[in-house]
């Protein structure tokens, strides 16, 4: 028996429409619904309940909390007054239960009893990650911002409540705390962050007994990053932190001293190369990142600093920029361990006794190395030996993948000490093209270079 060909498309069409009609988001259970909606940002999350009066009121038990510019993409003009008006009414409207992650990013002064509020909220929701950056600045404007503008105004910055997030008053269910552009005035005798595993203080400012009582007591940090504060000359933790294995010390410009009695693993340091990195061992330190000021060449740093006295490191990362000539050392560190190094360094190429091809005493300070990264970034090719020497034969000889070399006379960084660098005309600008021409150029037969 034969169907009609209509009795066929009637019964496709209503094989569609029940295929369709099991895909229904409404015919999902509540608490399903609930945790699709929950991945959503809250913004997102709450103009859900637009859509459906069944989710009207799902995302109130959302555990993702983010406020910033970005939540409120309608509010064209948002100011500081609307912008806590709208964080308030969301949190009003929340379940306060339940909330994983908290996070208020906005430039706030002044607004104390509202951020204070906030954070009682993510205490008595019992957050786990509580996220406070109360800056209008990137990372990468921090430090100009603090080197061009020492005595910047900071009238009507918040100071952080550290009395809230005492064990007694609910605190210690964060894990996770990151603070930015504010105060922080721990007292000696507090006793919160008994759970905390990571803390972020980015711009704050702390004084040295401020960092001491954070650390003072038993807990259980694992990751500790103290980065942009301008007040701390010193960072000492007098008891043994057994769980801590990373440490990110970044930019601060009047620290003078790294007293830490732990176990690192990890290292993440930008500053002097005259700070002193003390720690009670390094046993188990295997990646190093070092980024330091022109006090000293980055071989002698390696050969006769910190870097000396690390027996375990696998992986080191060092940024380091060159204004005078290496001392040719007399007896060079064994670096055994050592597998990966990455060397950035940048050259000033006018006025400058360095030599580039000084590093070469890395290959025996790790003899069992199997990778080599080195960035040179010469400020001025102005025809000197060694810059001829790395171009042509380190360069552009050994290199079969190469694709395009610039060279460029003009001085593109300035160094720290001010001086006038050589204009175009000037007889440095004209050696060094004419020696790009005569020795490199000549050798080009791929037309890869481009002298400008």
């Amino acid at each position: 028996m034969t169907r009609k060909p209509e009795e066929s498309l009637d019964c496709a069409a209503k094989n569609r429409q029940g295929r369709r009609s099991g895909l229904q988001l409404n015919d999902l259970p509540i608490d399903v619904l609930g945790l699709i909606i929950s991945r959503l940002p809250i913004g997102d999350a709450i103009r859900t309940g637009l859509i459906s009066r069944q989710w009207k009121d799902l995302w109130r038990d959302h555990t993702m909390l983010t406020f910033s510019r970005a939540t409120f993409p309608s509010c064209r003009m948002l100011n500081q007054q609307n912008f806590i008006r709208r964080v308030d009414s969301i949190l009003q409207q929340h379940s306060g239960v339940g909330v994983e992650r908290m996070e208020i990013k906005f430039l706030l002064r002044n607004a104390r009893r509202d951020i204070d509020r906030w954070v009682k909220f993510a205490v008595a929701s019992k957050t786990k990650e509580l996220i406070l950056d109360l800056s209008d600045l990137t990372r990468f404007f921090m430090l100009p911002v603090m080197v061009f503008h020492p005595y910047l105004d900071r009238e009507g910055f918040y100071e952080f409540p550290c009395q809230l997030l005492d064990a007694n008053n609910g605190g210690s269910h964060l894990q996770c705390l990151q603070l930015t552009s504010m105060y922080l005035k721990p007292a000696a005798d507090f006793t919160g962050f008994l759970n905390l595993k990571r803390l972020n203080l980015i711009g704050v400012n702390i004084t040295d007994e401020g960092v001491q009582n954070l650390l003072c007591n038993p807990n259980v940090l694992e990751f500790l990053e103290i980065s942009f504060c301008r007040m701390l000359t010193k960072i000492h933790a007098p008891h043994f932190l057994n769980r801590l294995k990373h440490l990110q010390v970044d930019c601060c410009p009047v620290l003078e001293k790294i007293e830490m009695n732990c176990d690192l693993a990890t290292l993440d340091f930008t500053g002097s190369s005259m700070t002193p990195l003390i720690f009670a061992t390094t046993s188990s330190l295997t990646n190093v990142r070092l980024k330091t000021m022109p006090f000293c060449t980055g071989l002698d740093y390696i050969v006769t600093g910190f870097i000396s006295n690390l027996p375990v490191v696998r992986m080191l990362e060092f940024h380091v920029v060159e204004y005078k000539k290496a001392i040719s050392p007399q007896r060079l560190p064994k670096l055994i361990y050592l597998r990966h190094l990455k060397l950035e360094t940048i050259v000033f190429g006018y006025g400058r006794k360095t030599d580039i091809l000084d590093y070469a005493y890395l290959l025996e300070i790790a003899p069992f190395m199997e990778k080599l990264e080195l960035h040179v970034q010469i400020t001025g090719f102005f025809g000197q030996k060694d810059q001829v020497e790395l171009a042509l034969h380190h360069i552009l000889c050994s290199s079969t993948v190469l694709k395009n070399m610039v060279i460029n006379p003009e001085i593109a960084i300035v160094p720290h000490d001010a001086y006038r660098p050589p204009k175009r005309g000037a007889h440095n600008f004209v050696d060094g093209r004419d020696a790009a021409m005569e020795f490199v150029c000549k050798a080009d037969h791929r037309n890869v270079v481009e002298v400008v």
